[in-house]
């Protein structure tokens, strides 16, 4: 073959080549921007927005001393807080086995009451002081009501730390106990005799106690209350006449002893001073009866119709630290309300619309609540209620904060948003 005819035949099977290889799809390769990438960049924002929350109120009455889920015992400085209890009735009298015939009771032998210690600071020789009460306690009762009575010498006075440092943590003379539950509650016995637990018929047995508290600092303690099972309990040993005459029967008749046991006391709460201080323009939130704080608000229009809310944090500013102990600290919640109806506004129950932070006896920092959830839900609905109410957790306990107003030129509730704008999608 000449030699022009094979250059031809070595060009064309070139160019077949190329051209195979120009037609060849890469699978594997990514594509190539901007060919297959909308224009524009993902850009996250930052911003703090002072002026959107507004038109708050304070309101007080939420949850009353009888109401509280802890009865409070303390002494410092500058206050003062006491358990009071009144018992369940005794029965008129019992009837045993086959037997019909109503034996009533002549006396009480002796009286345990239980009290359960929820919450307490670290301190020493924590002492607790049982007193005698009158009956006529009610939600109305105050300290200064039972100023004479509390000023008498107590029925019965016990070392709780002495008796969880004996042997069983048993005292084998007054046969006082203590038994720590799991979770760090701890359940003091205490007893009494029949002069100090007298069996009144006119009260149906009916007694009344106050409680007062001691230590070497920091006396600062919380019983459990009826509001949660944790009440006061009173056991009663009766002597009741099994012989049908009204002699009290000897120790060893069957049954001379009958033990009586009430679940709860039928009234308890605490009695304190000083009382609540009235509302002003602050937000209040916490204190007996208990205070809560609603703010309202009122989101821009870039906020609602271009963006996507990552994160929404309520920063609050204190008038001034929290009084107390370090038992002292609770949570402050910032909840959604279903209707904005002021100060009977019902709350939320999905846990995703509310947030919450410790408060801390003494600091005066800055409160920040995590509220991403509640502001993600106001802007996916635009008919919910803009509105969150602040409330303490748990209410009815005697310490309170206060914060700035979103009257207040420089330090009014604020909003810390980080959000990003919508992808502007587009055709390639």
């Amino acid at each position: 073959m000449s030699r022009p005819g094979r250059r031809a035949r070595v060009l064309g099977r070139l160019l077949l080549l190329a051209g195979a290889a120009a037609c060849t799809e890469e699978i594997t390769a990514p594509g190539v921007c901007p060919d297959y990438c909308p224009p524009g960049q993902i850009t996250v924002r930052d911003t703090v927005l002072r002026a959107v929350l507004g038109r708050d109120s304070a309101f007080r009455g939420y949850v009353q001393a009888h109401d509280a889920a802890q009865l409070y015992a303390t002494s410092l400085p500058g206050r003062e807080s006491r358990p009071i209890f009144r018992t369940l009735p005794i029965p008129d009298g019992f009837r045993f086995g086959s037997d019909t015939t109503l034996r009533p009771i002549v006396g009480v032998d002796s009286l345990r009451l239980a009290l359960i210690l929820v919450r307490r600071d670290s301190t020493t020789n924590l002492t607790l002081r049982i007193h005698r009460l009158p009956l006529v306690l009610d939600s109305t009762t105050t300290l200064a009501d039972l100023a004479a009575d509390f000023a008498a010498p107590p029925l019965r006075t016990v070392n709780v730390d002495s008796l969880l440092a004996a042997p069983g943590r048993r005292d084998s003379v007054t046969r006082d106990s203590v038994a720590v539950e799991v979770g760090g509650a701890i359940t003091i016995l205490v007893g009494l005799d029949s002069a100090q637990a007298p069996y009144v018929v006119a009260d149906s047995g009916r007694l009344a106690f106050g409680v007062t508290v001691a230590a070497d600092s920091l006396a600062n303690i919380a019983l459990g209350s009826g509001e949660t099972g944790s009440g006061p309990r009173v056991s009663w040993f009766l002597r009741i006449d099994s012989a049908g005459v009204d002699t009290i029967p000897p120790i060893d008749t069957v049954p001379p002893v009958s033990r009586v046991v009430n679940p709860i006391a039928e009234f308890d709460s605490f009695v304190f001073d000083p009382p609540a201080a009235a509302l002003d323009s602050t937000l209040a939130v916490g204190g007996v009866p208990a205070a809560r704080s609603i703010l309202r608000a009122d989101l821009p229009e870039f906020l609602r119709d271009s963006t996507q809310v990552l994160r929404a944090t309520l920063v609050l500013v204190p008038t001034g630290p929290l009084l107390g102990t370090p038992a002292d600290s609770f949570f402050v919640s910032a909840v959604g309300v279903e209707t904005d109806i002021g100060a009977k506004s019902p709350l939320v129950s999905d846990s995703l619309r509310r947030g919450s932070t410790l408060v801390r006896p003494g600091a005066l920092d800055t409160l920040r609540i995590e509220v991403t959830g509640l502001v993600q839900a106001w802007l996916a609905d635009t008919a919910a209620p803009t509105a969150l109410m602040l409330r303490q957790v748990p209410e009815g306990s005697l310490p309170e904060v206060r914060f700035q107003p979103s009257a207040h030129a420089t330090l009014a509730p604020a909003l810390h948003v980080t959000y990003v704008r919508r992808f502007p999608f587009g055709v390639p």
